[in-house]
């Protein structure tokens, strides 16, 4: 089984949690993925978070299940149709969880499974919660070779590379990985995670920027915190010229002449020529009177993407993700 300790929240497990955690179990050992698509319906109609699903409920289970077969008390294959069924309720919450593809945040983070590294379960919940903030995301899947996974972190401008492993055999593959990316230029911040290293985080050699997290929930946290550390100082300049190479593309593709853009946000021409010419230190009542009449959220103007997002009428407000 792949996953990242929960050890740490096992005693927090509330009385609503822990019933369907048993149920869930239960279903898995069964193999009966109805009963544990159910369990997944409740806790979604429970208004739990994908977090509290992911750690309190999935991985224990498949702790147990693996538990279970190493034991002997299940066979190979009813563990590998109990991950099998995760993998299909993970697929299920990521579609209820998650929101649409457009626009993300600049931020790009590739999350894989070191070279001989089969279980995969826990980095795809990673990448899932990390999905959930609104970052970028490649997932690698298992089993990555570490030059193909170096390449695609240069090629991808990965800002972070999210490593999984279970198995001791991993140990040495992380230390290559490690050694290759430090090489890159800029290289990539590193979060490690999985059983393995709750027992030998001391054997591997750590570059700067490169972390350890003991879950889930640490391992998102510390991914947050690494991003937002290597965010580049804004410059005003910069920012004016992309606002105003926006405002050019969104007037030209309404056929809107100057003279109209101005009418439609009530501001002089000269202003919008300023605008557009990266000349005008936009106040926040001009940048919303452009976002308006453009019919866009006002950080589209402002970000680092020029994908556009519809303003939601009223009474169809936005989701909090």
């Amino acid at each position: 089984m792949n996953l990242i300790s929960t050890k740490n929240h096992s005693c927090h497990i509330s009385e609503y949690l822990l019933p369907r955690r048993q149920h869930f179990i239960t279903a898995l050992v069964r193999g009966d993925a109805e009963d544990a698509a159910q369990v997944i319906d409740e806790l979604v109609a429970g208004q739990r978070s994908l977090l509290e699903i992911y750690l309190e409920v999935i991985a224990p289970a498949l702790v147990s299940i693996g538990g279970s077969w190493c034991s002997g008390e299940i066979g190979i294959g009813e563990e590998h149709l109990a991950t099998q069924i995760v993998i299909q309720q993970m697929d299920r919450l990521r579609s209820l969880f998650v929101p649409p593809p457009e626009p993300r945040s600049p931020y790009r983070v590739l999350v894989a499974c070191v070279e001989g590294e089969q279980h995969f379960v826990g980095a795809r919940m990673i990448a899932d919660l990390c999905l959930l903030k609104g970052w970028t995301v490649d997932f690698l899947g298992p089993d990555t070779p570490t030059s193909a996974l170096v390449e695609m972190a240069k090629r991808r401008h990965a800002h972070l590379v999210a490593l999984s492993v279970t198995m001791g055999q991993g140990m040495a593959h992380v230390q290559r990985v490690l050694d290759e990316l430090a090489g890159l230029s800029p290289a990539p911040n590193v979060v490690l995670g999985g059983q393995l290293f709750s027992a030998n985080a001391s054997s591997v050699s750590l570059h700067r920027g490169c972390v350890i997290a003991r879950d889930a929930a640490e391992g998102v946290d510390l991914i947050g915190k690494l991003l937002r550390a290597d965010r580049p100082k804004a410059v005003l300049k910069e920012y004016l010229l992309a606002l105003g190479r926006r405002v050019r593309d969104l007037r030209t593709k309404k056929g809107w002449t100057q003279e109209e853009l101005a009418e439609a946000t009530r501001v002089t021409r000269g202003c919008i020529v300023a605008v557009e010419g990266g000349k005008q230190n936009v106040s926040m009542n001009i940048l919303l009177r452009l976002a308006n009449a453009f019919s866009v959220a006002p950080e589209v103007l402002l970000g680092s993407t020029g994908d556009l997002v519809k303003v939601p009428r009223r009474g169809h407000e936005a989701s909090d993700f």
